[in-house]
């Protein structure tokens, strides 16, 4: 036989085997997805109906249940992973089985993720729940003089809504995380952990099974964005803190330093109130109170009004199906004021339980959560290992927040009767910039801070003094007081729903939204100013949204979210900050004639 006609066949045979390495990879994938749809389905039921189930037999079957599923999904995992990706030459095969590779996830850990990461996760969201903070003076500003123990939330969440006494908003930060650093300390290191664990097992990036997406370049765009909003960010913070030291005195606040972190949270917490830190420059009166939009709804009527924005945009209303099983009514016989909207997505279904309470808050919660439902309905024909899709739903809920609650919206809807006058408009923006541009840091630090743990920059012994300096450098912000060796100073916020990475999220969809908000405007050819457009009814709007949304994650982040910025480079502030322009224009002014200094001094309290 020639030597052309032998290497002729055993190309040929190589070809072969190739082409049949492909087709069983393909094979697989197809039926794992299959599998994966149907898996989700079952854990869906099973853990959303869980709190339901009041017989203890009826619990266990469950937790057996959820087990077993997972047990298929690691099984799923681990077939992924033998395959070898060199040899896949269909670049959609070879995406698929990266996926595919990570569907354990956590449940990788067994036993361990029921007996320890989830007890550990229920252990950090009980430190707000907890009752164990004694009050400020004995009680002595209770009303009663009760003297009862508090928990941070909704306790000491409504008084930091409420208080002017720096001392007692001192006290009440200072007790909370005194009481909980040991615990905190040692759920979350072990949350930590776990996914470092999870990560090794699966051999993925540990940041990608943490943010769902590549981690470093994400980071990069953050950063890239704090740059871009940092003079901005500077004048917002140089005038409060003008304004907390005429209040408090600079023995509290140093007018050229970080702002004292308990002093921050009021302000966060009482933009809206009468008496905040605008009182003296836009008066709450000028306002009208936003509840009363809502007061003739029923709490089911607010959530059919934020389906009906979605329907203006040409989606299909929602099925019988979901308004009778995957819409959980609150308990009419006992409504909490404190309820939460919670949403339980597990695509292709997802759960959403509304609060019995009405206000305008929950309203704008409700047109949120739907964008989550919609995603979950146009990207369900997908295979099942690209529904998660970059947690984009979040961006484009915070998007439809900023059309729903524009004063134009409001009236176009008639829900309120009256116009807003330019000076209502501003005062209305200028406690939105407050809100949005302050937090905006925050989110970054606890993302930074996760980062370098997760990669052992950092470890517990030091990531105290490492959250500090980088609070100090991103937000201009210090502790009221000299923290100790072993000190854990995260907010509560840091802990809730630590496991999907919420405040990277929170960053993310706050940032994204206002770009996807300022596009949607100039598709639906909007006239006035950014911050009070309205894009209801815009089938164009609908038509770009169903095209993003139908992809999932079958392609890069860049490129779905191409399908509405077409020119996208990534996250950018620009959007952002052109929505607030006439709040910075006019903080520029003030500071000016205040001459106020823009920037912070190194904090004078002792880190350890």
């Amino acid at each position: 036989m020639s030597l052309p006609l032998l290497l002729l066949i055993v190309g040929i045979a190589c070809a072969n085997a190739a082409a049949n390495f492909d087709l069983e990879a393909k094979t697989f994938v197809n039926q794992s997805s299959d599998r994966y749809y149907r898996l989700y389905n079952e854990i869906a039921g099973e853990t959303y109906t869980a709190n339901n189930e009041e017989d203890f037999d009826a619990l266990f079957n469950k937790l057996n249940n959820v087990k077993r599923i997972a047990e298929e999904l690691v099984s799923i995992s681990r077939q992924a992973a033998g395959f070898d990706l060199d040899r896949i030459r269909n670049p959609e095969t070879k995406v698929a089985l990266q996926e595919l590779r990570s569907a354990g996830d956590l449940f990788v850990l067994g036993d361990d993720y029921f007996s320890s990461v989830q007890m550990n996760l229920a252990a950090l969201q009980t430190l707000s729940t907890d009752k164990d903070i004694e009050p400020y003076l004995g009680g002595a500003n209770m009303p009663n003089e009760d003297d009862s123990p508090l928990a941070y939330f909704p306790d000491i969440q409504k008084i930091v809504q409420t208080s002017r006494d720096a001392d007692e908003l001192k006290y009440y930060w200072e007790a909370w995380r005194e009481k909980n650093q040991l615990w905190a300390s040692l759920n979350f290191y072990t949350i930590v952990q776990s996914y470092q664990r999870a990560a090794k097992i699966l051999d993925v990036p540990v940041h990608k099974l943490w943010y769902r997406y590549d981690s470093q370049e994400m980071l990069q765009q953050m950063e890239q964005v704090m740059l871009e909003l940092r003079p901005a960010y500077q004048q917002l913070h140089a005038f409060v803190r003008q304004e907390l030291h005429k209040k408090y005195g600079g023995e509290v606040v140093n007018p050229n330093g970080p702002i004292p972190d308990h002093l921050l949270q009021q302000v966060l917490e009482q933009a809206w109130a009468g008496g905040s830190i605008l009182e003296q420059y836009y008066p709450r009166a000028q306002l009208p109170e936003f509840d009363e939009f809502v007061k003739d709804l029923s709490a089911k009527a607010m959530v059919n009004e934020s389906e009906a924005f979605y329907t203006s945009l040409g989606f299909e209303p929602l099925s019988a199906e979901f308004h009778k099983n995957q819409l959980k009514e609150p308990n009419q016989d006992s409504p909490n004021d404190d309820c939460r909207p919670s949403i339980f997505d597990m695509t292709p279904h997802v759960y959403l339980m509304y609060c019995e309470k009405v206000s305008f808050r929950k309203l704008m919660q409700y047109h949120s959560h739907m964008a989550r439902v919609y995603y979950a309905q146009q990207k369900r024909h997908l295979p099942s290992y690209y529904f998660k899709a970059y947690n984009l739903e979040f961006a484009v809920g915070e998007a439809v927040v900023l059309s729903a609650s524009a004063p134009a919206h409001l009236t176009g809807r008639r829900l309120a009767t009256t116009t807003l006058d330019e000076t209502a408009l501003m005062s209305r923006l200028f406690r939105m910039s407050i809100h949005t541009i302050l937090s905006i840091p925050l989110y970054y630090v606890h993302t930074k801070v996760m980062h370098d743990l997760l990669n052992n920059t950092v470890d517990m012994d030091t990531v105290n003094k490492h959250y500090w300096r980088l609070m100090e450098q991103h937000a201009g912000i210090e502790p009221p007081s000299d923290r100790a060796e072993g000190a854990i100073d995260f907010p509560y916020k840091f802990y809730v729903n630590i496991d999907q990475s919420f405040q990277t999220q929170k960053f993310i969809s706050e940032i994204l939204g206002y770009q996807i908000y300022r596009e949607f405007c100039k598709k639906s050819y909007s006239s006035g100013p950014l911050h009070n457009c309205d894009f209801y009814g815009s089938l164009a709007v609908g038509n770009d949204l169903k095209s993003m949304m139908s992809l999932g994650s079958t392609k890069p982040w860049k490129e779905v979210i191409a399908k509405i910025l077409p020119s996208n480079t990534g996250l950018s502030s620009l959007a952002l900050l052109e929505y607030y322009q006439p709040v910075l224009d006019w903080l520029k002014k003030y500071n000016k004639d205040a001459s106020s200094k823009i920037g912070w001094t190194s904090t004078k309290k002792k880190i350890v």
